[in-house]
């Protein structure tokens, strides 16, 4: 095990499914005597659904991704040139491929088990529009191991912020005590400040992140919400539709069942007077036969 094989099973993986994954994978560092690896993953940051969505669109459709940053390049190049029809013409094909990408990603997160919100989508959008704004940002949506969304306002020469935005910038836990060594320095008054106004800064980034997932996470929930609704009152919508016709069919069944009971009534009374009419009939052939009979008998008694 190492630590790109960890890298590359971690961050095409579900955020859901990181944190447990990443614990099993450090323990097996250093169950397997690999302290510095296991530090390197027990420091591995879970990446939120957007950026997730990204690496994955690195993934599954590679050249796609790297036709979009190459755009980047090629309107820097057309801004800083002046060149107005050609960045007209490649502000259309960024807008294309852009959207292209957004509906690749909300499948793919989907066949995931994961959906991505209206405002996942717009972060991925974000992120891939961030990643054109010059070479460090490339680098950071083209390595599939992105943590969190990055920003940009515009194309301009300035790019995006990637401080601490991948996998690779996330800093190793201590994996074991730190050997005694020298008695430490007196730290200066200025430098300390500076320590507690850098840790405090990664405080805040940490929070502004979690808080980033949390809003995605109520989001997601609520648009499932809205849609459990929706899809809850087409179902009650149905199954009152289903109860009506239940109901009229029954009631059909009740009238052709009286139907059915009248027409055998009339046919036992038609069954009768056809019996009836049929022994009426052999009694008059009968008496036929007789009248005849007697009608020879009679004529064998005339003379000649």
């Amino acid at each position: 095990m190492d630590l790109p094989t960890v890298l590359e099973e971690l961050y095409a993986s579900p955020p859901a499914e990181f944190t447990a994954t990443r614990d099993a994978r450090a323990r097996r560092a250093r169950a397997e005597g690999d302290r510095d690896l296991a530090a390197r993953v027990a420091g591995l940051r879970r990446p939120t659904v957007p950026a997730w969505a990204v690496n994955l669109l690195v993934r599954e459709h590679r050249e796609e991704v790297e036709r979009l940053l190459e755009l980047g390049a090629a309107v820097r190049e057309a801004t800083a040139a002046l060149a107005g029809p050609e960045l007209r013409e490649l502000s259309v094909q960024q807008h294309r491929v852009l959207a292209a990408l957004r509906a690749r990603a909300a499948r793919l997160t989907r066949a995931a088990g994961v959906r991505l919100s209206p405002e996942a989508g717009e972060k991925v959008v974000q992120t891939l529009r961030a990643g054109m704004t010059g070479p460090a940002a490339a680098d950071a949506v083209r390595s599939g191991l992105l943590v969190r969304p990055l920003e940009a306002v515009g194309l301009t020469d300035v790019e995006a912020d990637v401080e601490g935005a991948t996998a690779l910038d996330a800093p190793a836990r201590s994996a074991a005590p730190t050997p005694a060594g020298p008695a430490p320095r007196v730290v200066p008054p200025d430098e300390l400040k500076a320590r507690r106004e850098e840790k405090a800064a990664r405080e805040a980034r940490r929070r502004e992140l979690e808080l980033r997932e949390l809003r995605e996470a109520v989001a997601a929930a609520r648009e499932e919400l809205a849609e459990a609704r929706e899809e809850a009152g087409a179902s009650a919508g149905d199954l009152t539709s289903a109860r009506r016709r239940g109901d009229d069919l029954v009631r059909r069944q009740e009238d052709l069942r009286a139907q059915l009971d009248a027409v055998t009534e009339q046919l036992e009374a038609a069954a009768g007077t056809r019996r009836a009419a049929e022994r009426t009939a052999r009694a008059a052939e009968e008496r036929v036969a007789r009248a005849e009979r007697e009608l020879e008998r009679l004529r064998a008694r005339l003379p000649d």
